[in-house]
């Protein structure tokens, strides 16, 4: 039996959908990296440009802009591994086998039923200093992570 963990975002009454959580996460990303006129990494003893990403995934065929998040996570891989992400570490090195595309992640090889409960997830932030935004829909959350892998394992 599998266990599964929802997380909905409720504000009095109202549960947040998608798009608006969406927005206001990656608007704190964005506000975490700074708004002064050059990098916030420019002025830094690191030698790289920051990574950080904020990942959702909504119940949903993609079709819904305002579908509910279930999960949401925090990934900064640059100048260290930090963030809500539980496998930080391992996503962080897939994304760097991949150059930071989420396209190209490898996922992990396993066999996934034909069951239909849609999910999107998103990706949204920066990556070595260049900004990343992603979505896309899979069949399930097996499929998700044949696909996707670590990544989006939160």
């Amino acid at each position: 039996m599998s266990l599964m963990y929802e997380i909905h975002f409720y504000v009095g009454k109202f549960v947040m959908p998608h798009r608006t959580l969406r927005a206001l996460l990656s608007f704190f990303v964005l506000l975490c990296l700074g708004a002064a006129s050059s990098p916030a990494w420019a002025n830094s003893s690191s030698l790289y440009p920051p990574s950080d990403l904020v990942f959702t995934l909504a119940q949903s065929d993609g079709t819904d802009p305002d579908a509910p998040i279930v999960r949401a996570a925090t990934l900064t891989c640059m100048p260290r591994v930090a963030g809500s992400h539980p496998f930080a570490e391992e996503a962080c090195e897939l994304l760097e086998d991949a150059e930071g595309s989420i396209t190209d992640l490898i996922g992990h090889r396993r066999l996934c039923t034909k069951e239909y409960m849609p999910v999107t997830v998103t990706a949204d932030g920066v990556w070595q200093g260049q900004r990343v935004t992603y979505e896309e829909t899979f069949a399930n959350r097996c499929t998700l992570l044949r696909e996707r892998g670590t990544v989006f394992d939160f």
